[in-house]
């Protein structure tokens, strides 16, 4: 079903100017617009979208919103989407950076500063707890051990090297395909299907 492009300017653009918090915060706007509420993409869809574009470089709720809105309303919902959702946050950006550069920032602009970096731990809190709810649904048995066991390599990769990271997630999808292409049981002989996992 597609959705006009009215409606796409209209809800990508709000969450472009509600979306304090970064990453996480945008990404849980999305879902609950596009699985929630409206029903545009399925979870599985969406989660499988999340993970492609948090690996690819560049900001990946900007590349997820984008996405969202060309699924939803094809390549000119992908431009309005995308414009929608980027520009509120880059007038707020150009506006704070103006008055702040300035000889002595005005004090209601630190208080507010300070202000919203306080409430911004609240949002990505609440957002990353939401996200992991929505995608710890299905995991059980043997996924869930797997889930579990590819976070805690992932954290302790990113404490003990920092960028290296990307190669820790690499070995895990790695891991993971292999486990899913394995014949018998535990995999599906060959298919790489996300929906067939064990």
């Amino acid at each position: 079903m597609q959705a006009p492009l009215g409606q796409v300017l209209r809800e990508w653009g709000r969450i472009g100017c509600i979306g304090f918090g970064g990453p996480p915060a945008h990404v849980a706007l999305l879902r609950d617009l596009c699985v929630e509420r409206r029903g545009w993409l399925d979870a599985q869809e969406f989660e499988d979208a999340n993970a492609a574009c948090g690996l690819l470089p560049g900001p990946a709720s900007t590349q997820l919103a984008i996405y969202c809105a060309q699924r939803v309303a094809g390549i000119r919902g992908a431009i309005v989407g995308g414009l929608a959702f980027i520009l509120p946050g880059l007038i707020a950006v150009l506006a704070l950076a103006t008055l702040t550069l300035q000889q002595g920032p005005p004090d209601w602009i630190r208080g507010a500063a300070a202000g919203a970096g306080a409430a911004v731990v609240a949002v990505v809190v609440q957002a990353g707890v939401a996200l992991v709810r929505a995608g710890v649904v299905d995991l059980r048995g043997a996924r869930l051990a797997r889930a579990v066991a590819y976070m805690a390599l992932s954290a302790a990769v990113t404490v003990a090297a920092g960028a290296a990271v990307v190669v820790a997630l690499f070995a895990c999808g790695v891991i993971e395909l292999a486990v899913r292409r394995a014949p018998g049981p535990r995999g599906r002989g060959g298919d790489l299907s996300l929906h067939a996992a064990p």
